[in-house]
């Protein structure tokens, strides 16, 4: 288990590199910042700007930029938002927590969506149980993010149930948690039903039926051999679920990462939005990390891959 850990940090680590690089060098080769901004502004002079361009090492060659940034980076210090004139790391991880607590919210509700509807409709296949499993997948997958959100907007306004937007208890979150957790457990459910009418005909499984097993023991045993497609989504599923945060958080006025990176997109504000996307990558990358691990406890046969 440690040799297939460490193989996969070191995977990790190197696909962290690359793309944090491939990133700078996108940023590097769009003309103008923040600060080309500002020399336009008659209230800041000339000298500031040349000043806070050599303070932060934008007037470097790009691989010093990129090394002197990294070094920084590594040694915990993320840069200045020019665009809300403070630290960059404060920002982020305040907005990262905020988008983590949506994201958790959604991850929360996909699996109590997922699990039951899927199984009960592997159970009753082509009875109606499944048509009704089958009609609610098709529903989350062909309404469009954005329509899904307008209508839970109009649902808050309506009901008066839930706030219209912001941060704060589970009445904030429970809307927009479920907008970007149906279309994911739509097409999830219509995973789980394949691989557990798959699993439920395995020698394995009718052999444990035809010992007497219970119903319940008997879906464990199928569960278990159905689950290992579902936990390699894992990281793809939180992957799905920051990006799709974006125009949740845009509608729902949800101060996340997302909006974050988008309005610092906007304003050009450079080490902002470099390091708010590495983080999502990070994330990303750290999800498809856990999943490997949580595929190897579930199947050992991983290990040795």
């Amino acid at each position: 288990m440690s040799g297939f850990l460490f193989r996969r940090l070191r995977q990790t680590l190197l696909l962290l590199f690359l793309l944090s690089l491939f990133v700078f060098l996108l940023f590097d080769l769009i003309p103008g910042d923040y600060l080309t901004e500002m020399e336009m502004s008659p209230s800041v002079s000339a000298q500031r700007v040349e000043q806070l361009r050599a303070q932060y090492g934008l007037d470097k060659p790009f691989l010093v930029q990129y090394f002197t940034w990294l070094k920084a980076v590594l040694g915990g210090n993320l840069g200045y938002s020019f665009a809300q004139q403070r630290p960059a790391a404060a920002l982020i991880f305040e907005r990262l927590a905020n988008t983590l607590l949506l994201g958790t919210a959604a991850l929360a509700m996909t699996v109590l969506m997922v699990f039951p509807i899927g199984i009960i409709s592997a159970l009753h296949s082509g009875r109606w149980p499944d048509r009704l499993g089958s009609a609610f997948s098709m529903l989350g997958l062909s309404a469009p993010p954005l329509l899904m959100a307008l209508f839970a907007l109009y649902f808050a306004f309506a009901s008066r149930w839930f706030p219209l937007g912001g941060i704060g208890g589970p009445r904030h979150w429970i809307l927009p948690g479920l907008v970007m957790a149906l279309p994911l457990a739509s097409y999830l459910i219509r995973q789980l039903r394949l691989e557990m009418i798959d699993a439920l005909q395995q020698p394995h499984v009718l052999a444990a039926a035809a010992r007497g097993l219970s119903s319940s023991q008997i879906v464990r045993h199928a569960l278990r051999s159905a689950l290992n497609p579902l936990i390699s989504m894992l990281g793809l599923v939180w992957g799905a679920l920051l990006g799709g945060s974006v125009v949740v958080e845009k509608i729902f006025n949800w101060p996340g990462l997302g909006l974050l990176l988008v309005e610092s997109i906007l304003s050009r504000d450079l080490f902002v939005a470099l390091n708010a996307i590495l983080v999502s990558a990070l994330l990303v990358i750290f999800s498809n990390l856990l999943a490997d691990l949580l595929l190897a406890c579930n199947d050992p046969r991983i290990r040795y891959q």
